[in-house]
This record gives structure tokens, C-alpha cells and sequence, in this order.
């Protein structure tokens, strides 16, 4: 206890007050103070300064021994003494201590009496209050100590180390009599920590094992390892694809913009997982994100196997190197663009609205098509060489159309340029040649008219003068029938029309039809007849005239087929 403390305790206690903590001594049990008969005392003198009442305290902490002293050092004996008001004589203090009664929680009082610190060494627990007592010699009560747990005090019994103040002696066994030692060992710690050990050790193989498992079926996806040689067809419509304009870097380097074909990756990868060649549609798109399967797939039908993996899938589905459905169209000499356009539908090779959209906008370079107009949906009538072909199905339309505008081009210059020269001795562009060929497949009943028909037709362009009542009109019904194909309209002579060839002279804007190879060469090389007129028989075959009464005599006969 320091100097200053002592000095307040003596003031308080008196010279001969001596505290002295024992923690070696055993803690008693609480009993409750026997209550001494009252002593007459003299009646007290009323201090100037009178002090509060003190309030009963609780039972100081196990542990704890009070003891006071007489002036010669010999220890009171242990009674209880009820406090009394001190005497106007004042009488040497001499009190036994006091065991108060042990509450649950302290009485507060109503104004309690300032304190002196008590200074607690270093290692000892929390600072034991204590209540002064007045000046007067009442039976000093202590001040309630909180009970020490068994962590605030050494395992090893002894006097707490610092100064000599207070002696504290703690009995674990008699104060926690029902602790069993066992429980206190680390003995089921280590079982706990071994059974956690055990269960992470199962939790971590478990989800080895399914991610083992997950990463196998992706593994056997992508490689195509679970199929079989079965032939598939898959549809890439055209409607799932857009250009775009994107940056390419060359070999050497420098960056350019190019415009590519798109496609909706997730349509493609519902379009394979529909038919079961993937099982994992966001495998498929992560696979494809990195080997850029949006570019590299076209518009088509293709024919995949089961086993293929999805590099193989991705590179199936291009025209250049997949193996796509082909389907043989057989084009009709005579055909129109728009019964065309009906049958590549009909083939599955495209849709009709996009095969005439290509028609009328798409630009092709060819010199046979340089006076035509781009936007008209009948620029490229004549040039659709009829042939039989082999398309791919679900094709691009200009990928169609390059394909009978190549034929046309080949045929053209098949004959050691004989049609150019012949075109240039009869004064005619290829297009022209092409006009009167289209109107000689329309008309011509059989190959032997081809010629003769032609005749008629050159011989009236030339007849501009109406020598021979012409007067440069062609009158062919098949230029009207052309012209109302597509309006629905009956067929008149004063349709007005740059087809009617009743109306206008000369030859028609354009071919009205997409003639044969017979008829081309009977426009380039026409039979020399005076014939200016001819009618269709009932035996189905052309009679031909070179006068106008021989012409009408034969249409109002029984054999004019009408």
C-alpha cells in the first residue's frame, strides 16, 4: 500500500488499523452474523459535519481475511458487533470483523463516501474498493469485492507477488468443487479437430470428384467424343445474320476495315443443341468467342455428323469447307425472273423476296449488264441461262444468281465468239440479241419456227416506211402477256406499257423472258423469208404470210387455232 493510502487509513482507523490480505487461507463459509445484545452507550454528540449512513455491503470476495489489531499487535477475536454511534467520548475502536451477508448484486447506496485508491500490483486482478469508515469508531464495513474467476488467478497457490498490502490465497478445488479435471484437458479438442479434419478431407474429395465428373462431360462435348458417324442437317437461316464493319490486322501490320457477315451465335447454338449435336449451348458460345464461330459460319443447310467436335462443327457450317445439302433445280426455257425467284423457294436454295431483292440491287460486274439499270426488278431478265443446276440449299441469293449469270457468260462465248460476231453483223448489243431471242422462246411452237419467227420480227423492224403495213410495230401478244404477268390485269392491245408492242414500235425496254441456247441462235442467225406476219394453228404449229389479206383470210378460217 502506498504512503498515501496508509496515511488515510491511519486518519480514518486510527494508529493501530492493519489490513492484511492472506491468500494461502482457506475461504470461509458464509454465515450469517449473530446479532449482540445493545450495550448501553451514552448518548452521541451531534457532529457539526454529520456523515451518511453506511450501507450494508456485501460479502467481500472468497479469499479475503480482515483482520484487526489492538495497539500491542494481538488480533481481536472474530464476533460480530452491530454498528453504534460513536460516543461523545471518544473510545479506542476496537471491532471484531463483520461478516456481511453475500448479495446478488450490491445495495447502491444514496451518497457514498469518497474513496481512496488503492493501488494493486501489477499482476493482481481488478482493485478491491473499499468504503471509509468515519472518524468516529463504528464497526468499519468493507466494501464488496467481485469474485475472482479461476483465469484471473495463478495455478500456483502462494501470495500474490507485488507489495505486501494485501495477501490473497485462492482455493480452486474448494471453490469450484464440481469441475470434473478431464474436461479441462484438450483431449476432445484434438478428437474435434481430427473429426473436422476428417470431414473436410471428405468435403474436398466430393467436390473433386464432381468437378472431375462436370470437367469430363465438357471435355467429351467439345471433342465430339460421345457421337457417331450419323449425317445431321442443320439450317442457318439468313435472317439470323448482319454485316458489320470491323478492324482486320494484315501481315504486315496495318489495320483495315472490312465488312463482315455475322451470325446470332445463340441461334446457332440452339440450332445445334436441337438436333443433339451439343449438349452445353454456353460451351458451344465460349468456344466460339474465342475462334471467332460468329465470322466463320454462312447462311446454308449443311450435313454434320454426331461425332464431330466443335472446331469441326464451326468449320461445317461454311460453305467452303463444310458439307452442305445440295438440291438439283432444273430451270424451264421461258421462265420470268419472278417463276424463278418461286422455284429456288420451292428448293429450299432461297426465299423468294430475297432472291428478288438480290435481282434488282445487288451489283454484279458484267459487261452484258452495263445497260442496265441498278433498282430495276427486271434488269437481269434474259440473262438467267435456263439450265439445270445444283445449289446448295438455304444458298446466298447472290451466290445463286452468279451462278446463272456465269452460265449465260460461257454460253455467250462458247462458239468462238460466233454470237459476238454475229450480234455485230446484225447491229444488235447483247442485250437486244436477247430481247428478240426472249420473244422467240415465248412464241416459237417448235424448234423448226424458231428461225422463221425470227425473220418476221427483223423484217418488221426494218419495215419503217409501212411499206409492208407494219410500220415497225412487232404486234407480238406475248409482250403483253409480259407486261399484266405481275398486275392481274386482262389482256387488251391499249394496255399502255413499254412492252405493248401494239402501242409502240421497235423492240421493247427489255427481254420478257429467259430464252434457251435454240433460241438465241435463231435470233442471231434468223431464216431469209419475206414473211411479215404469222398465226398459231389448230395443229399447234405457226402459219406464216407476207401480206396482211393473206393473214386476215387465214384468222377468220377454221384452222386458226386462235
Amino acid at each position: 500500500m502506498s504512503d498515501k493510502n496508509q496515511e488515510f487509513w491511519k486518519e480514518l482507523m486510527g494508529e493501530d488499523f492493519k489490513v492484511d490480505l492472506d491468500l494461502d487461507a482457506p475461504v470461509p463459509k458464509p454465515e450469517k452474523p449473530a446479532v449482540p445484545p445493545k450495550a448501553p452507550v451514552s448518548p452521541p454528540e451531534t457532529p457539526k459535519n454529520p456523515e451518511p449512513p453506511i450501507p450494508e455491503t456485501p460479502k467481500p470476495a472468497s479469499g479475503f481475511t480482515i483482520e484487526y489489531v489492538t495497539h500491542d499487535g494481538a488480533p481481536e477475536p472474530e464476533k460480530p458487533v452491530t454498528p453504534v454511534t460513536p460516543p461523545v467520548t471518544p473510545v479506542k475502536p476496537v471491532t471484531p470483523p463483520v461478516t456481511p451477508e453475500v448479495r446478488e448484486e450490491p445495495a447502491k447506496p444514496a451518497e457514498p463516501l469518497p474513496a481512496a485508491p488503492v493501488e494493486i500490483p501489477p499482476e493482481a486482478p481488478a482493485p478491491v474498493p473499499r468504503t471509509p469508515a468515519p472518524q468516529v469508531p463504528p464497526s468499519p464495513v468493507p466494501e464488496p469485492v467481485r469474485p475472482r474467476s479461476a483465469q484471473s488467478v495463478p495455478a500456483a497457490k502462494g501470495k500474490a507477488r507485488g507489495k505486501k498490502d494485501f495477501e490473497v490465497e485462492f482455493d480452486f478445488d474448494a471453490e469450484y468443487p464440481d469441475v470434473d479435471e478431464k474436461a479441462l484437458k484438450r483431449g476432445g479438442s484434438r478428437r474435434s479437430g481430427c473429426l473436422t479434419g476428417i470431414l473436410l478431407f471428405l468435403f474436398v474429395i466430393s467436390v473433386s470428384a464432381v468437378l472431375a465428373v462436370m470437367g469430363w462431360n465438357w471435355a467429351t462435348d467439345v471433342l465430339g467424343l460421345d457421337g457417331d458417324g450419323t449425317l445431321v442437317e442443320v439450317t442457318l437461316p439468313r435472317d439470323i445474320f448482319h454485316e458489320e464493319t470491323r478492324k482486320e490486322t494484315d501481315e504486315d501490320g496495318n489495320e483495315t476495315e472490312v465488312t463482315v457477315n455475322v451470325a446470332d451465335i445463340d441461334a446457332v447454338a440452339e440450332e445445334l443443341y436441337q438436333k443433339g449435336l451439343i449438349r452445353y449451348k454456353w460451351l458451344f458460345k465460349l468456344f466460339s468467342s474465342f475462334a471467332h464461330g460468329d465470322t466463320k459460319v454462312n447462311a446454308g443447310t449443311y450435313n454434320l455428323k454426331m461425332n464431330y467436335d466443335y472446331r469441326a462443327l464451326i468449320n461445317g457450317m461454311n460453305p467452303r469447307t463444310g458439307r452442305r445439302n445440295t438440291v438439283k433445280v432444273t430451270i424451264p426455257e421461258g421462265y420470268t425472273i419472278t417463276q424463278i425467284a418461286a422455284l429456288m423457294e420451292e428448293n429450299k436454295v432461297c426465299a423468294t423476296e430475297d432472291f428478288l431483292d438480290a435481282v434488282a440491287n445487288s451489283e454484279f460486274d458484267y459487261d452484258f449488264l452495263e445497260d442496265t439499270t441498278l433498282g430495276d426488278p427486271k434488269r437481269l431478265e434474259g440473262f438467267l441461262f435456263p439450265d439445270t443446276y445444283e445449289f446448295y440449299e438455304n444458298d446466298d441469293p447472290d451466290s445463286v444468281i452468279k451462278r446463272f449469270l456465269n452460265n449465260f457468260k460461257n454460253k455467250w462465248t462458247d462458239e468462238d465468239e460466233e454470237f459476238i460476231k454475229k450480234a455485230r453483223d446484225l447491229g444488235l448489243s447483247v442485250r437486244e440479241v436477247m430481247i428478240v431471242a426472249s420473244m422467240i422462246e415465248k412464241e416459237a411452237g417448235s424448234n423448226d419456227e424458231r428461225d422463221d419467227i425470227a425473220s418476221v420480227i427483223y423484217n418488221r423492224l426494218a419495215d419503217t416506211g409501212g411499206r409492208h403495213g407494219t410500220n415497225a410495230y412487232l404486234q407480238i401478244d406475248a409482250t403483253i402477256r409480259y407486261a399484266i404477268a405481275d398486275t392481274g390485269e386482262e389482256f387488251s392491245t391499249e394496255i399502255d406499257s413499254p412492252y405493248n408492242t401494239y402501242l409502240y414500235p421497235g423492240l421493247p425496254v427489255g427481254p420478257i423472258a429467259n430464252p434457251g441456247i435454240a433460241s438465241i441462235r435463231a435470233a442471231l442467225n434468223p431464216a431469209d423469208t419475206d414473211y411479215y406476219y404469222y398465226a398459231l394453228s389448230k395443229a399447234g404449229i405457226h402459219r406464216f404470210f407476207t401480206n396482211l389479206d393473206a393473214f386476215n383470210k387465214f384468222v377468220h378460217s377454221d384452222e386458226y387455232g386462235g
